[in-house]
């Protein structure tokens, strides 16, 4: 994507640039994305300033006119042309790291689909093929956002939640609990409903294990003495959570009950899961997304209907239902969160994108005729791989480059 392109790109970059170029974090006043938890803009500003020191032209913040009515309609929203683009290396940089991230998220889902399915590898790389080739998935990660370390964050949640449920020692979901408080806090309040999902399963966990019970109130102890020295060091991360967390649940937007917002809402938090890049302008056609949304839907909803079948006569019962609690959380909170603003997207399931993906894949695999199901990767690579040229080709390159192509 040409540059600014991605959601909310510029406003990340720039808090990352102004920490080194002005020596402070941006005021809330002059950037919006600035009650964001700070931790990855401070990370970002090491790669700005090292740019910096090889020549300062490289990590320059940089916007050509920009057409403000153009969001979210085909139409350029930056005047980049032959003569004015000019290559940010700091900003391309930046992306690169993402990448690495989303790529750390995807192992760290990829270990947790080997725990809970472990004699089907095809399930586990039918899955990771479903979630990297989603095209959303592909433009927020390799995009200057805070939204990657929720991602990953997230991901690494999910192991947690899923290897205690297996059988973990005190200390692992001790480890679980303090990453559940601090990771929202340090990444990004996304990840908030996994980090409920896996409060409630280490509490169960400990609930019904009579040797555990006795170290739930240690547990209880340091997490209220990290959260109270977070507090202490860190004021604002406490502040901007608590902020964030007041607007999202116990605010409501007038016409957010109404029929037709609800529509409105729902249409887009699904075309912004599968892929609709581009400030929202550029996405698959209408009946492809509904179609994908369809058939993942059938996918989870088959796979559930046979656990409850099953009951716990399936031997990893319970990992299946920590990994819907993951699910089913953060999609109540995005649902919940579209209530309260209109600029609620997809990209927000992305910390619990390893847990949705393989629920819709089990499902798939189940009605799959079992001579085919080995070959359940392939068709998966080749259907996404299709999808992300369809994006390209009749949405991105005709929008975004045309500036280049005149």
């Amino acid at each position: 994507m040409p540059l600014w392109e991605a959601p909310d790109e510029g406003a990340h970059y720039h808090l990352a640039w102004r920490i080194v170029r002005i020596g402070e974090y941006a005021p809330e006043e002059i950037n919006y994305e600035a009650t964001q938890p700070r931790a990855y803009y401070y990370f970002a500003s090491v790669i700005v300033r090292g740019m910096d020191k090889i020549d300062p032209r490289f990590s320059d913040y940089y916007f050509p006119h920009e057409y403000k009515y153009n969001i979210r309609v085909r139409e350029r929203r930056f005047d980049w042309n032959a003569e004015n683009y000019r290559f940010l290396l700091g900003v391309y940089v930046l992306r690169w790291v993402n990448i690495l991230f989303g790529a750390l998220a995807l192992w760290l889902n990829w270990k947790t689909f080997c725990l809970i399915v472990p004699e089907h590898p095809t399930i586990h790389l039918s899955a990771l093929a479903l979630m990297a080739l989603t095209p959303q998935y592909l433009h927020i990660m390799s995009s200057v956002n805070n939204d990657v370390w929720g991602t990953a964050a997230g991901a690494l949640l999910f192991y947690l939640g899923i290897q205690i449920v297996r059988g973990s020692s005190f200390w692992l979901s001790l480890l679980a609990i303090l990453l559940a408080v601090l990771l929202p806090l340090t990444t990004k309040l996304t990840v908030l409903p996994v980090s409920v999902a896996v409060l409630v399963i280490v509490g169960v966990k400990w609930f019904i294990s009579v040797e555990q019970k006795r170290w739930l109130w240690l547990a209880g102890v340091i997490t209220l003495v990290l959260v109270a020295l977070v507090f202490f060091f860190f004021p604002e991360a406490i502040q901007g959570a608590f902020h964030e967390i007041k607007w999202r649940l116990f605010s409501l937007r007038k016409e957010g009950i109404t029929v037709e917002y609800l529509k409105i809402i729902s249409n887009q938090i699904i075309q912004t899961y599968w892929g609709k890049v581009g400030w929202l302008a550029v996405g698959l056609p209408d009946s492809i997304f509904k179609l994908m949304t369809a058939l993942g839907f059938l996918g989870a909803a088959i796979y559930i209907y046979k656990l409850i079948s099953l009951k716990t006569k399936e031997p990893q019962f319970t990992l299946w239902i920590a990994t819907i609690l993951i699910a089913l959380f953060t999609i109540l909170a995005v649902a919940r969160n579209a209530l309260t603003t209109g600029a609620t997207q997809g990209r927000l399931l992305f910390p619990a994108i390893g847990a949705i993906s393989i629920l819709m894949l089990s499902g798939w695999h189940e009605v799959l005729p079992e001579r085919y199901q080995y070959r359940l990767p392939f068709f998966i690579i080749i259907l996404m791989f299709v999808l992300n040229i369809v994006l390209w080709m009749f949405g991105v390159l005709p929008v975004y480059y045309q500036p280049f192509l005149d």
